[in-house]
C-alpha cells in the first residue's frame, strides 16, 4: 500500500508538472501572439503634430510619429491645404481649440488624422488605410504583393503609377521598389533627369541622381563649375565642390589674394581653413610677401594671424620667419 501511495503521489506530481509546463507554454505563446498583434495593430498608426507658417499661408508642416518593434520613426513635410482633405482654412487661424478630422490622400492609401488645432498648431492621432486597388496595380507592374509598410512609404512619398511610367519612359524602368519610392521621395522628376542629361550626365544611376538632388547639384551649378574653369568633372567631384561652397566669387577672392591656377583640391583646402583675401593681405602687411596657398593653410591650421605675428615681434622675435612663428605658437613661447 505504501508503494502504491508513493507511486500515486509521483504520478500526481508528474501530471501537475506537465500541466504547469503546458500552462507556461500557453502563456508564452499567448504573450507572443498578443505582442505581435499589438505591434501589427499599432505599426501603421501613431501621432501627428502640425504647425502653420505666417510666411506661407495655406501651407501646413505635418510631422508623423510612429512606434513599432524597430523603435520610433518620423516622417514629415510641408503640405498645401488643398492636399489635406477635410481640413478647412478657418481652422488653421482659429484661436480656440477646434477638433478636426482630415486625410492625406495618396494613390497608395489614406493617412486618416483626427485631433485638434489651436493658434496655428495642431496635434492628434493618425491611422493608415491602404488602397487595395493600388496594391493590385503595383503587383501587375511586378512589385509585390506589397506589404502595408511598403504601401505606407509609397503614400508618404506621394508615389503614383503615372510617375513610375514616366521614369520608365526616361530610361529608368526595372527599378527596385525601394529605388522607386526613394526617387519619388527625393523629387527625381523627368525634368530633372533631362536637365542632368543635357548638362552632360546622361548615364547616371538612380542613386546618383538622388545624391545630386540631395546636394543641390543641378544644371545651373554644373554650368558654374565649368565657368570656374573646370571641364566636365565626375559627379562626386561636383558634389564635393558644392558641399564646400566653391563658387566663382570664392575663386575671384583667391585671385585677389594672388592665388591663381588653383586645383580643385587647393580650393577645397583653402575654403575648409577659411582662408580669405583679407587674411592673406594681413600677413603680407607684416612683411611676408611670399605667402603661398600652402603657407596660408598652415598658418590658419595653427591659429597664426596678424595679431599673433605682432605679439611675437614685440616679444623679441622681430626677424622670425613664418615657420618659426608657427613653432612659437605651438610651443606656447609667445602667449596670446
Amino acid at each position: 500500500m505504501k508503494t502504491s501511495s508513493v507511486n500515486a503521489a509521483k504520478a500526481r506530481l508528474i501530471i501537475l508538472f506537465a500541466a504547469a509546463v503546458a500552462f507556461s507554454l500557453a502563456v508564452a505563446m499567448f504573450s507572443a501572439l498578443y505582442m505581435t498583434r499589438v505591434f501589427a495593430a499599432t505599426e501603421l498608426e501613431g501621432e501627428w503634430t502640425a504647425r502653420t507658417s505666417a510666411k506661407h499661408p495655406g501651407e501646413v508642416q505635418l510631422n508623423f510619429t510612429r512606434r513599432s518593434q524597430d523603435g520610433q520613426n518620423m516622417n514629415g513635410r510641408t503640405y498645401k491645404l488643398s492636399e489635406l482633405s477635410g481640413l478647412d482654412a478657418s481652422v488653421l487661424s482659429a484661436t480656440a481649440r477646434t477638433d478636426v478630422k482630415f486625410g492625406v490622400v495618396a494613390e497608395a492609401g489614406t493617412v486618416q488624422c483626427d485631433g485638434m488645432f489651436r493658434g496655428g498648431m495642431g496635434a492628434g492621432f493618425w491611422k493608415f488605410v491602404p488602397n487595395e486597388s493600388f496594391r493590385s496595380e503595383m503587383k501587375g507592374r511586378g512589385y509585390g504583393p506589397l506589404t502595408d509598410e511598403e504601401m505606407l512609404r509609397a503614400a508618404f512619398s506621394g508615389l503614383t503609377g503615372k510617375y513610375i511610367d514616366e521614369l520608365k519612359a526616361a530610361g529608368y524602368g526595372g527599378l527596385e521598389w525601394d529605388e522607386v519610392v526613394r526617387a519619388s521621395n527625393h523629387d527625381i522628376t523627368v525634368a530633372f533627369i533631362r536637365e542632368m542629361k543635357n548638362a552632360g550626365y546622361a548615364d547616371l544611376k538612380m542613386e546618383e541622381l538622388i545624391r545630386a538632388r540631395n546636394h543641390d547639384v543641378d544644371a545651373a551649378y554644373i554650368k558654374q563649375v565649368r565657368d570656374m574653369g573646370f571641364d566636365k568633372q565626375p559627379l562626386e567631384t561636383v558634389i564635393r565642390l558644392q558641399n564646400h561652397e566653391i563658387t566663382p566669387e570664392f575663386i575671384a577672392s583667391m585671385k585677389l589674394a594672388g592665388f591663381t591656377n588653383l586645383s580643385i583640391e587647393d580650393l577645397i583646402r583653402l575654403k575648409n581653413h577659411e582662408v580669405t583675401a583679407e587674411f592673406v593681405a594681413d600677413i603680407r602687411a607684416e612683411g611676408f610677401s611670399d605667402v603661398s596657398p600652402e603657407t596660408a593653410v598652415r598658418l590658419k591650421s595653427h591659429d597664426v594671424d596678424r595679431d599673433f605675428i605682432r605679439k611675437a615681434k614685440a616679444n623679441g622675435y622681430p626677424d622670425a620667419t613664418l615657420e618659426q612663428i608657427v613653432r612659437l605658437k605651438d610651443r606656447g613661447i609667445v602667449k596670446d
